[in-house]
């Protein structure tokens, strides 16, 4: 096997000069670099955010820090009772009893459903302080000996609105309620990264690395690779903070943190928090799977196009599939014949075929996404699944509605006018980078120069709860 001649050195001192290309073994001529292997993979998978959101031109500027967008949830809804109905056998004889409610959405004259499907038609309603008192009576009583069981009865009991059913003649108009969108108030952060170089560094460390052209030959580029992977990090720390970033607001709606020169920082919420479905598992199944996504997605009736995109670790996507392997395997529907788990002939078999799609009975198609930082994030390293040794945030299976409402996708990213990108560099005395444009005029006499990023943008859910986050909790 290869050996390890040396380890991976860091460069601690955060800037770039002679010393630091010394001890990261760059500035020895005689080295020999015709390839250089990045073994952590293809950098344009790891950020699923920034692809779902701005990679799909789904954006949209604001002039502040704060956005607020309207959100239309369910139209229609169930309400509780305020309080139990004490009336024994209510509703006996056709009389009419009280029913009090925490809301006044029913009209007079509907008929409303109780939450075994009995019926009662409304004769009369008044609002008392803040509650609504109900008149009632059985609706379409056969006899006079039906009444509505007590447990239909109790506080909390969910009751839903039904029609108005009118006499052939003579009848009068009814009521009617509607409801209007709720608004979402949230903050966008600011991200910032630097990067220094000092002295003559733009030569002394050009001879480094080897890197291969359009042309088939080869450029030695050990600058270009620096700056990429300073670009490459200020993208994982701006998806990080997509996912993980907590509002720091109070229960005020204040900010109390501030920078060292007394200005707010504002913190937005990262897609975990603002998913307000929380739950936890610890051997997935497939039933588990379908009654969380029905349980969770059943409000999305009015969704264009009804996707689910399960964003999930290295562990959730085995045990995804591990689920619905075991599913078909208990349905009896593999057959090991039929070239999608086993394929070739004689000794000369393949095992594969992995699972990552899921059509749900209810209409819902689940696309199975890997989540690099669930894998190697910064939440990635306390926690173990006992029988893998994988981080239990492996096996994190987040639900996000990625479907398309009147027209506009349900993840978005909301970015600052002006501030989607901002690049700009401090000149020093010495050479600037390869890739930026210089002059004689410097911002600073110091023989050093600098580089900074800043984003402000948040990703946003429109819906937030029609989402949900699954956290396993094997070995807890």
């Amino acid at each position: 096997m290869a050996r390890i001649i040396t380890s991976q050195t860091w460069n601690e001192s955060m800037k770039t000069n002679d010393a630091s290309l010394s001890r990261m073994l760059l500035t020895q001529p005689e080295k020999i670099t015709p390839v250089l292997t990045y073994l952590m993979g293809s950098e344009d998978a790891r950020f699923p955010l920034h692809y779902l959101s701005e990679g799909m031109k789904s954006t949209m500027e604001i002039e502040r820090d704060e956005y607020e967008y309207d959100v239309m949830g369910r139209i229609f809804k169930a309400v509780p009772l305020a309080a139990a109905v004490t009336t024994v056998n209510a509703g006996i004889g056709y009389s009419e009893f009280l029913m009090t409610f925490t809301e006044g959405l029913f009209p007079e004259k509907y008929t409303i459903f109780s939450p075994r499907g009995y019926q009662l038609v409304i004769t009369d309603r008044k609002q008392i302080s803040s509650q609504w008192q109900y008149k009632v009576k059985i609706a379409g009583a056969k006899s006079a000996s039906e009444f509505i069981p007590s447990s239909e009865l109790a506080a909390g009991a969910l009751y839903t609105l039904g029609y108005y059913q009118a006499a052939s003649w003579g009848s009068r108009g009814s009521e009617s309620t509607s409801t209007a969108p709720f608004k979402v108030r949230g903050d966008v952060s600011t991200i910032r990264k630097s990067y220094k170089w000092e002295g003559n560094v733009k030569y002394s460390g050009a001879k480094g690395i080897e890197l291969g052209t359009k042309g088939g030959g080869s450029k030695q580029l050990w600058w270009s690779f620096e700056e990429w992977q300073h670009n490459l990090s200020f993208r994982r720390e701006c998806e990080s903070a997509y996912w993980y970033s907590k509002s720091n607001r109070d229960e005020f709606g204040q900010i109390n943190e501030r920078d060292e020169e007394g200005n707010p920082v504002f913190r937005g919420s990262g897609l975990l928090e603002q998913i307000v479905n929380k739950d936890t598992y610890s051997e997935l199944t497939a039933e588990k799977i379908k009654q969380t996504i029905r349980d969770t997605f059943f409000g999305m009736s009015d969704a264009q196009n009804k996707q689910i995109t399960l964003f999930t670790g290295t562990g959730g996507r085995d045990a995804f599939d591990q689920a619905m392997k075991a599913e078909l395997l208990g349905a009896g529907y593999i057959k090991l014949t039929d070239n999608r788990f086993v394929s070739g002939g004689g000794y000369n078999l393949k095992l594969g075929g992995y699972f990552d799609t899921y059509q749900h009975v209810d209409g819902y198609t689940i696309n199975v996404v890997t989540n690099h930082l669930y894998d190697d994030g910064p939440a990635s390293k306390g926690l173990f699944h006992p029988k893998t040794g994988l981080p239990l945030e492996s096996y994190r299976m987040t639900f996000v509605d990625t479907s398309v409402y009147d027209g506009v996708s349900n993840l978005t990213m909301i970015t600052k006018k002006g501030r989607s990108m901002v690049r700009a560099m401090v000149k020093g005395m010495n050479e600037v980078s390869q890739n930026l444009s210089g002059n004689d005029l410097v911002a600073t006499d110091k023989d050093a120069s600098s580089l900074h990023m800043l984003k402000t943008g948040q990703v946003v859910l429109r819906r937030y709860n029609t989402s949900i986050d699954l956290q396993c909790v094997a070995g807890l």
